[in-house]
Order: C-alpha cells, then structure tokens, then sequence
C-alpha cells in the first residue's frame, strides 16, 4: 500500500508524492471506502510491530494529513469488480468516479489491470476516458517530465 509507505518511510518515492500534494502540486483523490482502509492497514498490530513509528499519534497525524491535502469524494459508486482482489476495487471505483488522469499504486493486481487485454482498459473505452496507472517512481518520473 503506498499509504503505508508514505506513513514509514519519508525519504521514499510514496513520501515526496504526499508531499508535493501538501504543497498543491498534484491532486490526492480520496473517498471514505479508502480513508477506511488506510487507517485499517496502518492500525494493524502486527504492522505496528514490525514499524514502531506507526504508534497512534503518528497514525493520526499522518491520517490528517491525507485528508488536509486531499480532495474527498463522497458516496463513490461501486463500478468496477476486480476477480483477483476485489478490496482493492475501491481505489478503482474512486479513479473512475473522479476521471482521475493518473492511478498511482504497487499493488500488482492493480498495476496488472494495465495489460492491453484488461478489463478496466474496456471500462475506460466505454467512458471515452484513460487513467494512467503508474507505481510512485513511475509517477514522480511523469511529473518530471511534464
């Protein structure tokens, strides 16, 4: 989960992201079904062990911070099943809901939708729209680059 990335390591890829959303370079999308899951993922003990600076001010902070920078949906529809993963289909439905130009992710279910023969690719067809979904180097790569 970058999330979780950005929330351990802040030298990272998944940090300077955050980051450059803080300071109104790029737009952070959010909906409730992810503000749910992040603060799921990075409250899970077995995680606070394995990263002692997840403790709960820090989970906190870090959560406040993703919703200061972000632009929040609410009541996303459910548009899109993923077979393999279908939890990771609500960061899916919020890139669709919002025609967000850019997916960012490391999970590979979700980097593997980008096959030419992907379902989410005939969504997209459909809608008369492309969301990029790149991994954070490949996003810190395009914002480079524009």
């Amino acid at each position: 989960m970058i999330f979780l990335q950005a929330a351990t390591r802040s030298t990272g890829p998944a940090s300077a992201l955050l980051e450059l959303a803080e300071i109104g370079e790029l737009e952070l999308l959010i909906s409730d079904a992810c503000l749910e899951e992040i603060r799921d993922v990075l409250t899970r003990p077995s995680l606070q062990r394995k990263f002692s600076s997840l403790t709960i001010s820090t989970v906190g902070e870090f959560m406040d911070r993703i919703q200061f920078c972000s632009v929040h949906l609410k009541d996303v529809a459910s548009a899109f099943v993923m077979d393999r993963d279908p939890k990771d289909a609500k960061y899916i439905d919020l890139a669709i809901a919002a025609k967000a130009d850019v997916l960012v992710t490391r999970d590979k279910d979700i980097l593997d939708l980008r096959a030419t023969d992907s379902p989410l690719l005939q969504v997209f067809e459909r809608m008369k729209w492309t969301c990029q979904i790149l991994d954070p180097f490949e996003m810190l790569s395009y914002l480079r680059d524009r």
